[in-house]
């Protein structure tokens, strides 16, 4: 029939036997799991990037900022600062020759 197997028969696994088996496990499969990882996260990136619409051109927009009449003062300040026009300082008309 069957043989009872006793329990006190079995030896039990030393602990730095069990270690052993964890450590074998995690090298095993730790690598390819950290690999999926960085190709799912270099994949995501990518994707953001390249379907990430364009800045629009601030210059252009300043300067169509200051070339229409309507627009508020705080609209122009914004476009002299998006330049790089400095209004600190006065304009000296007679330093500029033709």
């Amino acid at each position: 029939m069957t043989d009872q197997i006793d329990e006190d028969d079995v030896p039990k696994p030393v602990l730095l036997q069990r270690c052993r088996s964890i450590a074998r496990a995690t090298m095993l499969f730790a690598p390819p799991l950290v690999s999926v990882g960085c190709a799912i996260v270099v994949g995501y990136i990518t994707y953001v990037t390249s379907t990430k619409e364009p800045p629009a051109d601030i210059s252009t927009l300043a300067i169509s900022i200051l070339k229409s009449g309507d627009a508020s003062p705080e609209m122009r300040a914004w476009a002299t600062s998006a330049l790089g026009i400095r209004t600190d300082m006065p304009m000296s008309v007679g330093s500029i020759r033709q």
